[in-house]
């Protein structure tokens, strides 16, 4: 499979492809997916709670909203 028109699709576009993680991540960390806010298994899992994850997951996801959408803005000028 050829991965240079891909590639070079997302290197053109890459706010379509920050909106569209920040967006799986904003929901994953609304919807307390298991995969996105569960430590367990992690070296350093005590330091912090499933809650406080699940704000610095929704910050990181709304971020990368934001600055695609930014991005966009500044590409259509």
């Amino acid at each position: 499979m050829n991965r240079e028109p891909i590639t070079a699709f997302l290197q053109e576009h890459w706010y379509i492809a920050s909106v569209i993680i920040g967006a799986v991540i904003l929901i994953g960390a609304v919807r307390n997916w298991n995969w996105l806010c569960d430590p367990t298994g992690i070296r350093g899992a005590y330091r912090y709670s499933r809650g406080y994850r699940r704000v610095v997951f929704f910050l990181l996801g709304l971020l990368l909203i934001v600055v695609s959408i930014w991005g966009l803005v500044l590409k259509l000028k």
